[in-house]
């Protein structure tokens, strides 16, 4: 065998990509020459036997490493997808630092170092995310889910005794303190001071003006000042000064099961789950409060220009907060929206949505933009996006999901997509018609196109999702068409 063959033969079997120089020594270092020796550097009587093999070594290993290099596509690698690529990988935002529940303000790095946990980005493939088990919930159904500042996730469902703490280090669900009152279809806000407001919603029998505070410090929920009104499904939006505007709801329509125009919000934990509710009784609220957590009081602040449940509050960049759609007195769905101004104290009227819109989400994205997707409106589900721009004001279309799907979650992923996930698909009247969906798909504001990813193990609708401080994306609870209230969650894993 030759030295060319020899070369040949060590580039097959180490296919790490070094620079064809550096490769070349190291190969030509532990060749023997042809008298059976090892090659010394100090053999200068063959200097120029040793230079012209030299070049046909650089030749030869340019021709075939090269190539190998350029097969293991990746960050890093010579070739491997950057931005703008679309050959196998998603682009990398190289713009904004990417952002998690507790953000710092400094971008997270690119490349972990020895002992940390780097931030999930872009450039993994988008079929690439896959859901594992996870512990099992105590309680049925779940209901809201927050994440608290030191990286647990409460659940709320609708009996006093529900709460429950998911904690990401074991993977499990433990039972906490009881709420003051069993009630579902409250508002929930997360304070600056890490603790959690909740305020109004349903007992089973009356609406609610009561609000209770839970201390994640001591597991325990305590009572707090009452609104001025009853309110079911009002929206609580903590803003950057501290204080939470709680805005909308129902103030005492009733629960039907004859009407024609209804609701299909689900509210976890409840009967309401299968019950319609009129949405063209009395007192769908555009009054609004104040809650300050130095006080523990609620005070009066200005009203909305129209009545909405079922709306989105979504807390802005510039401080201000976009209320959307929902529904009001005499319609099943609205498609104007507001913004509230917390320096003044006012609503003022901003662009309108291109789909008139109740129970739908609503995803604050990394650049500003907000999210429209999902929802009802009045005649089944909403399957078209909608971004919202508070520099002009304005809604514009952003296309649609990839499958029949409504009432799924939307859940803004550290690296700047949104999961989304679950749901029904077309021909839902209720929520006992109509297939459930484990499906899940990504939404790239980027590109402004979605694509497919992994499925939950379980079909799920109502469920929550709730993006945890390492990244990955907490599922718990929901129904599905066989079990009317799952105690199964998974993890997803960008």
């Amino acid at each position: 065998m030759d030295i060319e063959d020899r070369i040949r033969d060590a580039v097959r079997g180490d296919r790490r990509p070094e620079p064809s120089l550096q490769f070349h020594g190291r190969v030509m270092a532990g060749l023997p020459d042809r008298t059976g020796t090892t090659r010394s550097l100090h053999a200068f009587p063959r200097l120029a036997l040793v230079a012209v093999l030299a070049l046909v070594a650089v030749i030869a290993t340019a021709a075939i490493g090269l190539p190998l290099m350029l097969s293991r596509s990746g960050p890093g690698a010579p070739g491997g997808a950057g931005p703008g690529d679309s050959a196998g990988a998603t682009p990398v935002a190289t713009t904004t630092p990417a952002p998690t529940s507790l953000d710092t303000g400094s971008p997270a790095p690119a490349t972990a170092s020895p002992g940390q946990t780097s931030t999930p980005t872009a450039a993994a493939s988008t079929s690439g995310g896959k859901f594992t088990a996870t512990g099992s919930m105590i309680a049925p159904d779940g209901g809201t889910a927050t994440l608290l500042l030191d990286g647990r996730v409460l659940i709320l469902g609708f009996a006093a005794t529900s709460p429950e703490l998911y904690d990401p280090k074991t993977g499990k669900f433990s039972q906490t303190g009881s709420m003051t009152i069993s009630r579902g279809g409250e508002g929930v806000a997360l304070l600056k001071d890490g603790r959690v407001l909740l305020v109004g919603g349903y007992d089973g029998t009356n609406l609610l003006s009561s609000a209770e505070i839970f201390d994640p410090k001591t597991g325990k929920f305590s009572p707090t000042g009452s609104m001025s009104t009853t309110r079911d499904d009002p929206t609580a939006t903590t803003l950057s000064d501290g204080r939470v505007l709680v805005a909308g709801g129902d103030s005492g329509a009733p629960l039907s099961s004859s009407s024609t125009v209804m609701a299909m919000a689900y509210h976890p934990g409840t009967a309401r789950g299968a019950i319609p509710k009129t949405m063209t009784g009395p007192a769908m609220l555009a009054s609004a409060e104040l809650y300050d957590p130095k006080t523990g009081k609620f005070s009066p602040t200005g009203s909305m220009t129209v009545g909405r449940e079922y709306h989105t509050a979504t807390l802005l960049a510039n401080g201000r907060v976009l209320m959307a759609g929902g529904g009001n007195e005499g319609n099943a769905a609205d498609a104007s929206a507001e913004t509230y101004d917390p320096k003044i104290g006012k609503f003022s009227p901003t662009g309108s949505m291109l789909v008139a819109n109740y129970a739908f989400n609503a995803t604050l994205l990394t650049d500003g933009r907000v999210l429209i997707s999902a929802g009802n409106d009045g005649n089944g589900p909403v399957y078209s996006l909608e971004l919202y721009d508070p520099k002009t004001g304005k809604f514009s279309a952003a296309g649609s999901t990839g499958a029949d799907r409504g009432f799924y979650t939307a859940t803004l992923l550290a690296d700047g997509r949104v999961l989304i996930s679950g749901g029904v698909e077309a021909g839902a009247t209720n929520l006992k018609i109509g297939a459930y969906l484990a499906s899940c798909e990504l939404y790239d504001p980027a590109t402004g196109k979605l694509s497919p990813t992994g499925s939950m193990s379980t079909a799920r609708l109502g469920h929550s999702a709730t993006l945890l401080a390492d990244g990955r994306v907490l599922i718990a609870g929901g129904v599905n068409s066989s079990v009317d209230g799952l105690t199964s969650a998974e993890l997803y894993e960008p």
